[in-house]
């Protein structure tokens, strides 16, 4: 029986910056807490976990969150319970659901030849996402989340990005993780090596390419940025509507989804938005929540063709929002900045009077204007 547990792996979730779940007993469950929940080999071995497993659920929408999480540490009929340390919903909530080894690796061979045939699941930290595999889009928060996730974990275990796999490197009779997203299209697996280099590449935050006017530029515009509620409408409401789409509070193809009219629907769309960001749930859109709309209260680095992630994703939504994008094509909102997403940049550019003439570069005077229009 394996005696370590990693009973800091909440911490470690946190520095993610994304919200954290601590999986207890379970409702109307009884059980230990997350901390020593394991499979029947118990802990890892010493020098273990020296793997990250991703995988996607296999399951809709409608069992995001709780439902999942409860059949993987809970559902009688699941015999592979836990079946991962950790689940990532697709608004970017983790939850956080066994210290000890889990079950969801099955039998393979390890591609980089570091562990054993068929003992994947005592060497690694086992993560699942809520995603069908079958084309559905994965929200950008999801991905960044996902990217974050095991750049901390990488960072705290000492496990290499190298040692980062996919269910489908570990066996070829699995395709997760898949579907729609900055990398892959359609159902497509995953280019996983892409993904590596998202999680081994160090966060920069580069000076925008214009100097700040007096005082906080950032803090300023999201100040002059209309405060809206339910009832109102007009173009404000559909730019906070891509954005609760880019967020992964509504789906992002359904172009019903911005109409311009703050409904009941994005009401409730917009309050369990706040919810997960940590904001009070009044269902007011102030400037707060327009900042944790871009996911960031002190402002947003410049971005320029070739950048991927979610402020590109967040601009191709505003793009969408001005008329620059098609906004039923979710294929606009990969989070990857190139030749289309350019074209669409310089179009909206000129249109605003913002002189493009290359590069195209998304700084202080971009973003003021696709946000205020």
């Amino acid at each position: 029986m394996g005696a370590r547990y990693l009973l800091d792996l909440d911490d470690v979730c946190r520095r993610t910056g994304y919200p954290v779940v601590e999986v207890g007993a379970g409702r109307g469950q009884t059980g230990s807490q997350w901390q020593y929940r394991s499979r029947s080999s118990g802990g890892y071995d010493n020098g273990l976990p020296n793997h990250i497993m991703t995988h996607h659920t296999a399951s809709g929408p409608n069992a995001d969150g709780w439902p999942d999480v409860n059949y993987m540490c809970f559902a009688t009929v699941n015999l592979a319970k836990p079946t991962a340390n950790l689940y990532i919903a697709r608004a970017g909530v983790i939850y956080v659901m066994a210290g000890g080894a889990t079950n969801t690796n099955g039998v393979g061979r390890d591609p980089c030849g570091a562990t054993g045939d068929d003992s994947m699941n005592r060497a690694a930290i086992g993560i699942e996402a809520g995603n069908n595999g079958q084309g559905e889009t994965w929200p950008g928060p999801q991905q960044d989340c996902y990217v974050k996730l095991c750049r901390e974990l990488s960072k705290a275990y000492g496990i290499t990005t190298g040692r980062i796999h996919s269910h489908f490197e570990w066996t070829s009779r699995k395709v997760d993780c898949a579907g729609q997203s900055r990398y892959a299209t359609g159902a497509n697996k995953w280019n996983m090596t892409t993904f590596r280099n998202d999680v081994a590449a160090t966060p920069t935050t580069p000076p925008p390419t214009q100097p700040p006017p007096s005082g906080d530029w950032w803090t300023a515009l999201m100040k002059s940025l209309p405060t809206l509620r339910k009832g109102n409408s007009g173009s404000a409401v559909k730019r906070m509507q891509h954005l609760i789409a880019a967020a992964g509070f509504m789906d992002p193809g359904n172009v019903a989804n911005y109409d311009g009219l703050f409904g009941a629907g994005t009401e409730s769309a917009l309050k369990a938005f706040q919810g997960a960001a940590g904001g009070v749930q009044d269902g007011v859109c102030g400037p707060w929540t327009w900042g944790a709309l871009m996911h960031t209260i002190d402002g947003i680095p410049t971005i320029k063709n070739g950048a991927r992630g979610p402020d590109v994703e967040r601009m191709q939504h505003l793009l969408a929002a001005a008329g620059f994008l098609n906004q039923a094509n979710t294929a606009n909102y990969d989070g990857v900045w190139g030749s289309g997403t350019e074209s669409a940049k310089i179009k909206f550019d000129n249109a605003k009077g913002l002189t493009p003439s290359p590069p195209s570069d998304c700084g202080q005077g971009s973003w003021t204007r696709l946000l205020k229009g």
